[in-house]
């Protein structure tokens, strides 16, 4: 956790928008984390799998699956924290890729 708050900060500065992907996956990319806490498990894992293939350009399902669902499960995690707040979810996503070691140094 220590190392997530301040990938988050420096997160937070890159807008939302580059992430963001309208189709026929979920619809939390411009959603804040409150919104994520009230959301279907379905669009959650949705979401994290776009967000993943987006960021990572990813399009093998078999290695996209298990990268999204661990995704899933951290912005969960993080979104316990910021129930009232406005953390945007492809911010959260993009820290928790950075967290779990996905993205290049």
């Amino acid at each position: 956790m220590r190392l997530l708050f301040p990938v988050m900060l420096l997160c937070s500065c890159i807008s939302a928008s580059a992430w963001a992907r309208q189709g026929p996956g979920g619809d939390l990319h411009n959603a804040t984390l409150r919104a994520w806490n009230l959301a279907s498990e379905a669009n959650r894992f949705a979401t994290a799998s776009d967000l993943v293939e987006r960021i990572l350009n990813l399009h093998d399902p078999i290695a996209l699956r298990p990268k999204a669902r661990q995704v899933q499960t951290c912005i969960s995690r993080v979104a316990i924290d910021f129930q009232q707040g406005g953390q945007a979810v492809a911010d959260t996503a993009v820290a928790c890729m950075a967290e779990l070691g996905m993205l290049a140094r």
